[in-house]
C-alpha cells in the first residue's frame, strides 16, 4: 500500500490528512526502498507488542462517530492465523491492516519500520517509477525525474513484462538496497520491447506542484499533496502568477490529502475574509453538545452546526487572493484534505466541481509508535462541511463529469481540462451561478 502522510513533527504529533487505501486502489507500486532490518522474523516478541500497542491507541484516543474501537479484540482474533503465519514486516502489516478495515473507516492502517522511515525522510530507494497493474504486467504512470528508469530512458506507458526473467503474473517485490540491481523486460509504447538493468538509488518521493497555462484566460494549479510536497512559497507564486488569468483550475485529482495547515494555506489564497468552509467534530464537541442542548448528539450535522469552532482558511498579509472564477478537478483519488478543499471551493466560491467523484476518506488523523519502528495511524475526528455533508464515505460528486485522465497515455486528451475550459467560456460569471446544494450527493 502506498500512504501519503504528513502528522508528527519535531517528535510532536499534529492533526493531518492522510491518504488510505488510495495507492491500493490505483495499484500503484513505488519501485522502493532502502528497508531497515526486517522486525517480526528477528524479534520474536515484536507482533505481540506491536498489536498490544494497537489495542491501546485505539481504546484511548481513536474516535469516529458510530464505530465501537472495542471491537478490536474480536477483529484480531479473526485474523490470528494470518497474523501467526505472517513471516515478515510486509506479511504482518497486511494481516493487521485486514482487521483493522473491518470498523469500515479510512484513516485505520498499521505502517512498517520501512513505510515510516519513507514518511519521516521523504526519500526512497529504487529505481524512480511508480507502476500500475495491467493485464500484460505493470504499466508505467510515472517516471521520477533524474532516477535510474529515467536516466535509461523509460517513459510513462511503457509496461513492464518481466522482472528477473519471469513474466508479471502479479505485482512482484521489488524492493533492494540502494546500489543493488533488479533486471526487467520492458514493451515500449510502440511496440519495441527491451531488456533493462537498472541500479537502484536514493531518490524524492515528493512531487511538487505546477502551473500550466491552458490557454491565454486560463490557468492550472496542479496539487499532488497537502503534505510535505505542499511547497507554500511556490503556491504562493503560482496564484499570484495566475492573477493575470481570468480563471484558475484547480487541479486535485491523485492528491491524497496532506497537513490541515497546509489546506487552510490554500483556502487564504482563493476564499476571501476568512469564511469559514466547514467543522471538525471530535468526543469533545459531542459532549459539549449533549451538555449544552441536552440532545442525544448522535446527529452530526445538527452537532457541526452548533459548534462554534469552524475550519477557516488562513491569510497572510501580502499573499495573494485570486479574485477570477475557479473549477475544481478531482477523482476517485482525491481523497481527505483534497475533498475538504473541493467541497469548500464549491459551497463558499460557487466553483464548479469537474470528473469524478472523489475517495470519500475525510477523517482527521494522528500517527502514533506502535512499537518496533511500526506505526499506528488512526482517526480522532470527523468532518462535515459548511452545508452539512459529511465526506466521510460520501465523498464529492462532481457537478460535470468527465473521462478520467489515463495515466498511461500521458499525451491523451484531458476531458476535465477541456470541459472546465469550455465552462469557462460560457459562464459569463461563476459568483452569479447557483451552487448545488450539497456536493455530496448527485
Amino acid at each position: 500500500m502506498l500512504a501519503t502522510i504528513v502528522v508528527k513533527l519535531d517528535m510532536n504529533v499534529s492533526r493531518a490528512f492522510c491518504r488510505l487505501k488510495l495507492g491500493a486502489a490505483l495499484g500503484l507500486l513505488l519501485f522502493a526502498a532502502s528497508v531497515p532490518a526486517q522486525t517480526v522474523d528477528t524479534v520474536p516478541q515484536a507482533k505481540q507488542e506491536v498489536l498490544d500497542r494497537v489495542a491501546s491507541l485505539l481504546s484511548l484516543s481513536a474516535f469516529v462517530p458510530g464505530i465501537d474501537f472495542s471491537k478490536w479484540d474480536r477483529f484480531v482474533q479473526d485474523q490470528k492465523a494470518a497474523i501467526d503465519a505472517a513471516k515478515n514486516d510486509d506479511d504482518f502489516r497486511a494481516a493487521v491492516n485486514s482487521a483493522l478495515n473491518k470498523f469500515g473507516a479510512s484513516h485505520v492502517v498499521l505502517l512498517t519500520p520501512r513505510a515510516s522511515q519513507v514518511r519521516r525522510t521523504g526519500a526512497n530507494v529504487g529505481v524512480g517509477i511508480s507502476t500500475q497493474v495491467v493485464p500484460e504486467g505493470l504499466a508505467i504512470v510515472r517516471v521520477i525525474k533524474d532516477g535510474a528508469a529515467d536516466k535509461a530512458g523509460l517513459v510513462v506507458g511503457d509496461t513492464i513484462v518481466e522482472y528477473e526473467g519471469k513474466p508479471i503474473l502479479t505485482a512482484p517485490n521489488m524492493v533492494g538496497d540502494e546500489g543493488s540491481e533488479m533486471a526487467i523486460k520492458v514493451k515500449h509504447v510502440e511496440g519495441k520491447v527491451e531488456d533493462y538493468k537498472l541500479t537502484r538509488q536514493k531518490y524524492s518521493t515528493l512531487r511538487p506542484p505546477e502551473l500550466v497555462w491552458v490557454d491565454k484566460d486560463t490557468a492550472q494549479l496542479k496539487i499532488y499533496s497537502f503534505e510535505r510536497g505542499y511547497d507554500r512559497t511556490k503556491i504562493v507564486d503560482f496564484v499570484r502568477d495566475a492573477m493575470k488569468a481570468k480563471n484558475l483550475i484547480v487541479d486535485l485529482r491523485f492528491n491524497g490529502g496532506g497537513a490541515v495547515v497546509n489546506l487552510q494555506h490554500l483556502l487564504g489564497l482563493l476564499i476571501p475574509d476568512g469564511k469559514p468552509v466547514g467543522t471538525f467534530v471530535n468526543k469533545s464537541t459531542i459532549a459539549d453538545y449533549i451538555e449544552s442542548t441536552g440532545e442525544a448528539g448522535t446527529d452530526l450535522t445538527a452537532v457541526a452546526e452548533w459548534s462554534e469552532k469552524k475550519l477557516r482558511p488562513i491569510r497572510r498579509e501580502f499573499t495573494p487572493l485570486f479574485t477570477g472564477r475557479v473549477a475544481v478537478l478531482i477523482n476517485k483519488f482525491s481523497g481527505s484534505a483534497s475533498e475538504i478543499a473541493a467541497a469548500a471551493l464549491h459551497d463558499v466560491l460557487g466553483a464548479p466541481v469537474f470528473d469524478t467523484k472523489s475517495a470519500g476518506a475525510v477523517l482527521a488523523s494522528v500517527i502514533d509508535p506502535a512499537t518496533n519502528g511500526f506505526m499506528l495511524q488512526y482517526p480522532i475526528e470527523d468532518y462535515v462541511t459548511i452545508r452539512g455533508v459529511r465526506l466521510e464515505g460520501t465523498g464529492v460528486h462532481p457537478d460535470i463529469e468527465a473521462q478520467d485522465l489515463n495515466l498511461r497515455t500521458p499525451s491523451a486528451h484531458d476531458d476535465a481540462i477541456d470541459k472546465a475550459a469550455a465552462y469557462f467560456a460560457q459562464a459569463k460569471s461563476l459568483t452569479t451561478t447557483k451552487p448545488r446544494t450539497s456536493v455530496g450527493t448527485k
